[in-house]
C-alpha cells in the first residue's frame, strides 16, 4: 500500500485515480493538486482526496508516489517545478500517451533529485473530460503500460506496477520506445482516423447528421476527445504516427484497387478476415 499519493492534475484521469485508490485501499492518504478553486472544491465533495492544494509542491511534499495528470507537454517543467518538494524515496510517474519524450525529459527535469521517475500509461479513458467525467472503475481490467528505460530502478518499476494491479488493472512493461511504436497503431492512429472520417463525411455544409446511425457514431466516437491532450500526442510521436498512416494508406490502395478491378470476392475476404480479426479483440484485454 503506498502511504502518501498525489495526484497532480485532478481531471478524468486525476479524479478517477483518486476515487479508486481510495475505494480500494490503494493509498492511505490520497491528497491532490488542481489549478482552480471550483475543482479543488469538487474534488473534495466527491471524495476524489482526502486534501486538494492549489500549489503543486504543497501536494507532493511527503509523497511517496506522486502521479502526473496533465497534458503531456507540460509535464517537463511541471516536474522541474515539483523537484525541490520531492521527497528521497519518492516515485513519481504519469498517465501520459506517449513515453520515450517523457523518458528524456522528465530524467533532466528530475536530475539531482533524490526522487525516480517510472512511466506510466493507463489504455483507458474516456472522449469526455474534467473531473465531473472521473468514475472509480475506469481503471479496473485495463491495460497499463509501465515502461523501463535503460537504468530504470527495478524497485520503482515494481512499486508502480504493483499499484496500478492494485487498481485492478493489468500491467505491461515495455521499453519506451516500444511502447510509442506499439501505441501509435492502435491508439494514436485510430484516433486521428476517427477525426479524419468526421471531416470526410461532414464535407460540404449538407444536413448529414440525421442519417449517420450508432455505426458512425461507434466509430468516430474519440473524436470528441480533447485537441489539446491529442495535439500533445501527435507532437511527441510524430515519426510512429506517420509509418502507421502509411500502413493504413497502404490498406486503403488495396483496397481501391480491388473496387477498380471490379473484385468483389476479395472484398469479401477482406471483410471476412477483419471481421474474425476484430472478434478475438474483446478477449485480448486479459493476461
Amino acid at each position: 500500500m503506498v502511504e502518501s499519493l498525489a495526484i497532480v492534475g485532478l481531471g478524468l484521469m486525476g479524479g478517477s485515480l483518486g476515487l479508486a485508490a481510495k475505494a480500494r485501499g490503494a493509498a492511505r492518504r490520497v491528497v491532490g493538486y488542481a489549478r482552480r478553486d471550483e475543482t479543488r472544491q469538487e474534488a473534495l465533495a466527491l471524495g476524489v482526496a482526502d486534501a486538494v492544494f492549489d500549489s503543486p509542491g504543497d501536494a507532493v511534499a511527503g509523497a511517496d508516489l506522486v502521479v502526473i495528470c496533465t497534458p503531456v507537454l507540460t509535464m517537463p517543467d511541471l516536474a522541474a517545478d515539483l523537484r525541490p518538494h520531492l521527497s528521497a524515496g519518492c516515485v513519481v510517474t504519469d498517465v501520459g500517451s506517449t513515453k520515450t519524450f517523457l523518458a528524456d525529459e522528465m530524467e533532466r527535469a528530475l536530475s539531482e533529485c533524490p526522487a525516480v521517475f517510472v512511466g506510466s500509461h493507463p489504455m483507458a479513458g474516456s472522449e469526455k473530460a474534467g473531473l465531473g467525467a472521473a468514475r472509480e472503475g475506469l481503471y479496473e481490467k485495463s491495460r497499463v503500460i509501465v515502461t523501463q528505460a535503460d537504468g530504470t530502478d527495478a524497485d520503482a518499476t515494481r512499486r508502480v506496477t504493483e499499484f496500478w494491479e492494485q487498481l485492478g488493472a493489468y500491467v505491461s512493461v515495455l521499453s519506451p520506445q516500444a511502447h510509442d511504436a506499439m501505441i501509435a497503431r492502435t491508439s494514436h492512429l485510430p484516433h486521428l482516423l476517427a477525426a479524419a472520417l468526421v471531416a470526410t463525411v461532414d464535407r460540404d455544409g449538407q444536413d448529414v447528421a440525421p442519417f449517420c446511425g450508432p455505426g458512425f457514431r461507434d466509430t468516430t466516437r474519440v473524436a470528441e476527445g480533447s485537441e489539446q491532450v491529442w495535439h500533445d500526442i501527435v507532437k511527441t510521436n510524430l515519426g510512429p504516427i506517420r509509418q502507421e498512416i502509411d500502413q493504413f494508406s497502404d490498406v486503403l490502395d488495396g483496397l481501391k484497387s480491388m473496387l477498380d478491378q471490379g473484385d468483389l470476392d476479395g472484398v469479401r475476404s477482406f471483410l471476412a478476415d477483419c471481421r474474425r480479426k476484430r472478434s478475438t479483440f474483446e478477449t485480448l484485454v486479459e493476461p
